[in-house]
């Protein structure tokens, strides 16, 4: 089975543990809620989203999209997870709150979680379980250690200052471009590993990889070495990559080591990339990406990264919701509505769970305006799935027939550079229209209104990602079976205000009154592009 990109979809900064059961990894999840997924593998290929590690990671205007403010390009960056003595951690650090968390549990699909939250951002960090000490690993152009005790309560705390291990952790002698981060830190036989990235100028993304047989700063003497482990342009859908760097190691449950990064795929987003994992006599790792890799049982199917919801309820609440101690103080817009969506779902910010439900009209996703926008990207309550490469399709078929005066609702192919296509109320007609956005997020192309008499429409957003290409288009029917396109093709573009792969994403706001509505049917997602 061909192994890379192991998802093909916007699963950045990952990291992976073996419990002796099941592989899990994590990603970077930016500004988007649940917070920080959780992922279950059997073979390290095919991947399902089993969980979050919260339903938000705190109530604050920038991570909720009030009063103007937002969090695009930051959140939750770099999120590391570990399993020690039969529980497991995941930690993660936001540039929004300028906090680092550190969340624990004896089940890490199922709960209860315990939440610790340390103040200051420890960059790109990752979780050191060393005997009966725990630390964190973390830096931008050098590597720190701070150690972290326990609380009478049971959380974590700061023990005590950083430690820098290593002044400049950058091995490319070449200078500029993006410095060694992005840290992954391992006890393995006599040796502490810190693996990082780092993108020299001129040159591609590379692991690096660096080791000492103690924690001793290298300034003080400490043996501190660095290498080069991996410096190869991943070719997907026969494009050569930037580099695939910054992961972590693992070891498989038939002894042979693996390393999952990533490598940037365009507006797609930073994909998945698994790379095999040898070490030498002289205890140094090289790292070669898998061409294909030998999978168990049935193969065929896609990773359930992105997946198809006939918005049927689950009545059920997951288990990130379950927080022993140490949870954020949940207002009545973040406390749980009794509807539970699909886990491959995540909104746009924190949604405010007043103003949208799958129980008022069952089989049905209402989306209701609580509060008034000037776009897509204020939006409260976009509800998003990741795109898949190298080409998808999202259809959605929804009931406009509460819109009130101004609103705007539909499907969009979500960043910076946004498209949608939409259904817009002006007094008491509708028509159905084409939006394309700037790099800034500002609308520069409407295209020509089409009326709309029916209550219901089927709206449809096709990507195309094969050969780099990274197009959208949009599309209207009354019955599913005959296609109008609309509008002009999108070209989409990786922006680092958003710092995240496009979306899919379901929305409806409101520009002049509160309390319209929208029921969206069903959302369906095909793997070829067909608009």
């Amino acid at each position: 089975m061909t192994a890379n990109p192991v998802v093909h979809a916007d699963v950045p900064d990952v990291d992976v543990v073996f419990d002796g059961r099941c592989y899990y990894m994590v990603s970077t999840t930016m500004y988007f809620a649940p917070s920080v997924p959780i992922m279950r593998s059997d073979d390290l290929v095919r991947w399902t989203i089993v969980g979050y590690t919260g339903p938000v990671l705190e109530d604050t205007d920038a991570l909720a999209l009030r009063g103007g403010a937002n969090a695009y390009g930051q959140g939750t960056w770099a999120a590391s997870i570990a399993v020690d003595d039969g529980r497991y951690y995941v930690s993660v650090a936001s540039l929004t709150t300028q906090k680092t968390y550190i969340y624990e549990t004896p089940s890490i699909e199922h709960g209860p979680w315990r939440r610790s939250v340390l103040d200051g951002y420890a960059h790109d960090q990752s979780l050191l379980f060393d005997g009966d000490d725990v630390y964190l690993v973390y830096g931008a152009g050098s590597i720190d250690l701070r150690r972290l005790r326990r609380t009478p309560d049971g959380t974590f705390a700061w023990d005590g200052p950083a430690t820098r291990l290593v002044d400049d952790a950058s091995v490319d002698a070449r200078k500029g471009g993006l410095p060694a981060e992005g840290a992954h830190a391992y006890r393995i036989g006599d040796y502490y590993y810190v693996f990082m990235i780092e993108w020299p100028a001129g040159g591609i993304r590379q692991e690096v990889l660096w080791r000492s047989t103690s924690l001793a700063p290298r300034a003080l003497g400490g043996d501190w070495e660095g290498r080069i482990v991996l410096s190869e342009r991943a070719v997907v859908d026969g494009v050569p990559g930037t580099g695939a760097a910054q992961g972590g190691v693992v070891r498989a449950a038939d002894g042979q080591w693996y390393a999952m990064v990533f490598q940037d795929q365009g507006a797609l987003g930073r994909c998945p990339q698994l790379a095999r994992v040898t070490w030498g006599d002289d205890g140094w790792p090289t790292l070669d990406l898998c061409e294909s890799v030998p999978v168990q049982g049935p193969v065929g199917g896609v990773t359930d990264v992105v997946v198809s919801d006939e918005f049927d309820n689950r009545p059920v609440r997951p288990g990130y919701w379950n927080v022993a101690a140490g949870g954020p103080v949940l207002s009545a817009a973040d406390a749980w509505n009794g509807s539970t969506l699909g886990l491959t779902w995540q909104w746009n910010h924190n949604p405010d769970n007043r103003y949208w439900s799958l129980t008022q009209r069952p089989g049905h996703l209402r989306l209701t305006t609580g509060s008034l926008a000037q776009g897509l990207l204020d939006a409260r309550n976009t509800l998003t799935q990741r795109m898949l490469g190298p080409a998808s399709t999202a259809t959605i078929v929804m009931d406009v027939s509460r819109l009130r005066d101004g609103d705007v609702a539909g499907l969009a192919a979500l960043q910076a550079r946004y498209g949608y296509v939409a259904v817009v109320q002006e007094g008491d007609g509708r028509h159905i229209v084409m939006r394309r956005a700037d790099a800034v997020g500002a609308v520069e192309y409407v295209s020509p209104a089409v009326p709309l008499r029916s209550d219901v429409v089927y709206l449809r957003v096709g990507a195309d990602f094969r050969g780099g290409v990274d197009t959208a288009s949009f599309a209207w029917s009354l019955d599913d079976e005959h296609w109008t396109r609309i509008g002009e093709e999108l070209a989409m573009e990786y922006s680092l205000a958003h710092f995240t792969g496009y979306r899919f994403a379901i929305f409806a706001y409101a520009t002049r009154q509160t309390g319209g509505h929208v029921d969206v049917d069903w959302f369906r997602v095909d793997h070829r592009r067909t608009p």
